[in-house]
């Protein structure tokens, strides 16, 4: 005995070891995944084998999906508007950076979300799932994929492996929605598993769902249409023969002979280490061949290899009385995470019936091998009963034969018994008494409408869009139904193609053709849309914002030209030559970013486009800041008697510092978030055409807020100082042109904002709009800041002009005196004389004053009223010299048109005289000889000068210089001024002076400057004050 048992143990290893030989010889294998026969050599071979499209993948030798490019062009390839599928992530060979597209899949144009699809682990659900992908992915443009888990990839209608997938992760991805949810409905890079829509769920989920919804988890959950059914199933075949087995009733204590009819089902392995006394090395009635792989061995049935075979075990032993009281038939039973509620009833209704499945918690099988074992009852006419569910395309399969299913009738359903049913956590609890439940729970179940999950994060992620980016996935899915007689009638059909992988999709293909009409009932209105490219940058709008670009370019630079020629001016030595440059550089840079918006875009455009406008508005506007801020820091010292020192390297370091702050917030800009061309769609007015326009943007709007609010800083800034310096010398005070350039850009800068924010789907017009708000904004800025500074120039020229003519009079009326002085006395006398008696004959009225003007002759001067001149009697000379003005002398500072300063007196009599390009009004009563001194005069003039405050600022910010202010100094001098007194009293002497006045004179003009010089060379200040008017 002992020999003959080692004799059959050396036989079996040989046996073995010979198995193992012809399965290293029979397969092939890649990285210890064993991979099926060769299908194929050539196309042609895949092309009969399956169906035309379909190729030949070297060097594995398998077919390809001949469905792989779309399903709809794949059956009616003569219909235009079936075009090749979208791409979704399961194309791993197709980004969106690359040109070339993808012979196979193409991207999105609408660029709508992916939708994530569960397939759950039954046929239906496969099936609900492939249409829904198809119908998403080629008619509504919309990306899509099915499945979880490590086989996510092999799941897809679209998949090479063209295997019929089933879930490796769980039976409801409850977890998968709660992901979504999680990362906002984009599962784009989730390493998780990840989906928006379970399209099966039945009612032994409801207390899951609940919770779910009650968390915030689930939309409302709706029926997809089927009406399915759980309950207890045996074959006909069983039925007929025990009729007992139909009804619980017959179940109900009777464990003996349910032991001796429903036998353990084997897997393929034990039969042959177990059963077979030859180890399945010589086929037999059962299996025909070892298995050759791990999953082979793991087999219920498996067509040309293994039956299948039913055996009593010790569980079905009811011999003795310990085991009469212990002994079970068998029940094929599901995973707890189904929706079976055998163990309560079963358990409840004293039905001796036990499952010995591989799950670790309620003996139940997994989906396939619950097939396989129906499948082996059915080739062994084996009994057989189990917990089972329909439609399911297992029960179309047996349909009209002897092993048709035939459902086992239980205690009649209720709302009570519902309500008693066992939870889910209590169904996979590893206490068998928490899932038995308790009595009233052990009733059958009713038919049910069965539900779809969506997660509550793809509805909101759809309606956050604009309408126009708004994808119709949503919408479809809570629309989709389908019910169970087409479920059924899709199922039959696949039973009868076969049973494959490949049958399952040429089944789900064609019923999607031929059933198109119906699933466009579930299409939101103005779905699907098309898509048109529209370029607007080659019509009028876009030419006329180009040509205001550029002409705002060469305007920048014009003036730049012309300031530069003039840049030794007072005026523009006092306005800082420097500043201004960079105020002009800041100008040309958003006058050129103004161009690029109206040009093609590409990522160097976008950027560039960015960064000259931000650039270019914080260096117009931040070197009139720091310049500004400076002079009122002097003034506020001025008036606190306190000296001040600011070294011009400060301010430029100041300018540096805001320069390079904005510099790296544009870096962080380009490196974190870069402007790059992006297409935005246009919803037409019928609702169905989406036109696409491409602009330059960055993923979030966060950007452009933070630089508008910069510049709104920016402006605000400048209003505060543009007000402090309002009352700054008029050298130096440009609170009235600063102020208009800040009110100018002001308004720009909030019509483009408005434009940025209202015109966000209108990309052409939002850009055509800001390039022309930004040139005009660049060509008002540079007019209000430096055409006034140029006219004024251009007024100093002017005055320059006439007086050097008036110069040249003057020369030639001293020359005349010197010719008088060469005279007899006698004769001299008599010309004076004569000129004293013609003044003493004329009297101006207070009412109609004369204008008297010099002449460089004064034989030559002329009496001009404008009015009315009447002749009175000579006064004497005590009446004249008793006479006084009835008002004070006055300087008038008030700007002419020739910029010129009046001396200003309410008298009864008026004389004016132009001196040095300025008006000089002598006002008293003049009568015979005698009037007023000038000499006098000049001595009030320059009483007054001095006590018009500080000292005038000289060179605010010269090259080397240090910038001083002495507040305590109060004296002010004005050369020019005192100048052109002087001048004034030597014009208006009386004939009778002196030789040695008259040469003073002369030497006085042919010494003088002109008044471009002094502009150009004082350093004096202007006599202007708060009023214009300085009371002597």
């Amino acid at each position: 005995m002992m020999l003959m048992t080692m004799s059959q143990q050396l036989r079996r290893i040989y046996l073995l070891f010979l198995s193992i030989l012809l399965l290293m010889q029979s397969t092939t294998s890649n990285n210890g995944i064993l991979l099926r026969a060769k299908e194929c050599t050539t196309d042609a071979d895949c092309e009969v084998l399956y169906r035309a499209g379909s190729i030949c993948l070297l060097p594995s030798g398998k077919c390809s999906n001949p469905f792989s490019s779309g399903c709809l062009n794949t059956i009616h390839p003569e219909k235009e508007e079936y075009r090749i599928r979208e791409c979704n992530s399961d194309d791993n060979n197709k980004k969106e950076e690359e040109e070339d597209e993808d012979p196979n899949c193409r991207i999105s144009p609408f660029h709508y979300p992916e939708i994530r699809i569960d397939n759950q682990d039954w046929d239906v659900a496969v099936f609900f799932s492939w249409i829904c992908q198809i119908f998403l992915s080629e008619i509504l443009h919309v990306p899509a994929t099915v499945g979880v888990g490590e086989a996510k990839e092999l799941s897809s209608f679209y998949s090479d492996s063209l295997t019929l997938p089933n879930a490796d992760s769980s039976t409801y991805s409850w977890d998968a929605i709660r992901s979504a949810n999680k990362a906002g409905g984009n599962c784009k890079g989730i390493e998780k598993d990840c989906v928006h829509f379970i399209p099966d769920v039945w009612l032994g989920q409801r207390q899951r769902w609940e919770q779910e919804y009650n968390d915030g988890q689930l939309d409302y959950l709706d029926g997809n249409g089927q009406v399915g059914k759980t309950s207890w199933y045996i074959p006909l075949f069983t039925a007929l023969r025990h009729p007992f087995a139909l009804t619980y009733l017959g179940l109900t204590d009777n464990r003996q002979q349910l032991a001796e009819i429903f036998k353990r089902p084997t897997t393929w392995i034990d039969y042959c280490q177990d059963v077979s006394t030859t180890n399945c090395s010589v086929p037999d009635e059962y299996a025909s061949r070892y298995p050759e792989s791990k999953s082979e061995q793991s087999k219920y049935y498996y067509p040309d290899g293994y039956t299948g075979y039913f055996r009593d075990t010790a569980k079905n032993n009811c011999t003795g009385a310990e085991n009469s009281q212990t002994c079970t038939g068998h029940i094929v039973n599901a995973k707890c995470s189904w929706s079976p509620f055998l163990e309560q009833q079963a358990y409840w209704n004293d039905i001796a019936l036990e499952s010995d499945g591989p799950d670790s918690i309620n003996g139940g099988y997994a989906y396939d091998d619950v097939l396989d074992i129906w499948r082996a009852a059915n080739a062994t006419q084996s009994d057989v009963i189990m917990w089972w569910f329909e439609p399911e395309y297992l029960v179309e399969e047996f349909h009209n034969s002897d092993f048709a299913f035939t459902q086992v009738l239980l205690p009649t359903a209720s709302l009570e018994c519902r309500e008693a049913r066992v939870g889910l956590d209590d169904r996979c609890s590893t206490n068998v008494i928490l899932r038995r439940g308790s009595k009233e729970g052990a009733c059958d179940e009713n038919a049910q409408v069965t539900k779809k999950a969506i997660a509550i994060s793809l509805r909101d992620m759809t309606f956050k869009e604009r309408d126009v980016d708004r994808s119709p996935a949503y919408d479809f899915i809570r629309s989709f139904n389908m019910d169970e007689l087409e479920v059924s009638h899709l199922l039959r059909d696949f039973v009868q193609s076969g049973r494959t992988g490949y049958a399952a999709r040429e089944v789900v293909c064609k019923w999607v053709a031929n059933n198109t009409d119906h699933l466009y009932s579930f299409v939101p209105p103005s779905y699907p849309r098309t898509l048109r490219a529209q370029n607007n940058r080659a019509e009028l709008p876009f030419f006329t914002a180009l040509g205001w670009g550029i002409f705002a370019v060469l305007y920048v630079l014009v003036v730049a030209f012309e300031m530069h020629k003039r840049r030794n001016k007072k005026v523009f030595v006092y306005a800082q030559v420097q500043f201004i440059y960079a105020v002009l550089f800041g100008f040309l840079l958003v006058a050129i970013g103004s161009i690029l918006y109206v040009v093609q875009p590409n990522r160097s455009v976008c950027l560039s486009q960015f960064w000259l406008v931000t650039l270019g508005f914080t260096m117009g506007m931040v070197p009139l800041i720091i310049k500004v801020d400076a002079l009122n820091q002097l003034m506020r010292a001025s008036r606190h008697m306190r000296r001040v020192v600011i070294k011009p390297a400060a301010l430029y370091a100041k300018i540096a510092a805001l320069l390079l702050l904005v510099t790296i917030y544009l870096i962080v800009w380009s490196v974190v978030d870069p402007p790059q061309p992006t297409t935005r769609h246009i919803l037409s007015e019928d609702r169905n055409t989406v036109y696409t326009q491409v602009g330059c943007l960055s993923r979030s709007r966060a950007w452009m807020t933070v630089y508008y609010l910069w510049e709104g800083l920016l402006v605000l800034v400048a209003i505060v100082l543009a007000f402090q310096s309002r009352k700054a010398k008029a050298e130096f005070n440009e609170s009235k042109s600063l102020g208009l350039l800040i009110y100018s850009h002001f308004v720009f800068s909030m019509v483009r904002v408005a434009i940025f924010y209202v015109y966000d789907d209108d990309i052409y017009t939002a850009y055509a709009a800001t390039s022309f708000l930004l040139s005009v904004d660049v060509i008002i800025g540079v007019s209000i800041y430096l055409l006034p500074k140029f006219r004024q120039c251009h007024k100093v020229e002017l005055r320059s002009q006439r007086s050097n003519m008036r110069g040249s009079n003057a020369v030639l009326d001293i020359q005349q005196r010197a010719a008088q002085r060469r005279m007899p006395g006698w004769q001299r006398f008599r010309r004076q004389q004569s000129r004293l008696d013609n003044r003493q004959d004329t009297e101006v009225t207070n009412d109609s004053p004369v204008v008297v003007e010099d002449s460089p002759d004064p034989a030559s001067q002329s009496i001009q009223p404008k009015e009315s001149v009447k002749r009175r009697e000579p006064a004497t000379e005590d009446a004249i010299q008793n006479e006084k003005p009835s008002t004070p002398l006055r300087v008038d500072d008030e700007d002419d048109d020739d910029g010129s300063i009046e001396l200003i007196s309410f008298a009864k009599g008026n004389s004016s005289r132009k001196i040095h390009g300025s008006s000089v009004r002598f006002d008293g009563w003049m009568s015979g000889s005698t009037r007023r001194s000038p000499m006098s005069t000049r001595a009030s003039v320059t009483n007054n000068i001095s006590k018009l405050g500080m000292e005038s600022l000289r060179l605010l910010f010269g090259p080397t210089a240090e910038l001083e202010s002495i507040a305590s100094d109060r004296n002010f001098e004005s050369e020019e001024v005192l100048s052109d007194l002087d001048g004034a009293s030597e014009s208006v002497e009386h004939e009778d002076d002196t030789n040695a006045n008259a040469e003073a004179a002369a030497s006085a003009v042919s010494n003088e400057k002109s008044p471009s010089e002094a502009d150009d060379e004082s350093n004096s200040g202007n006599l202007s004050d708060d009023g214009g008017v300085l009371k002597a």
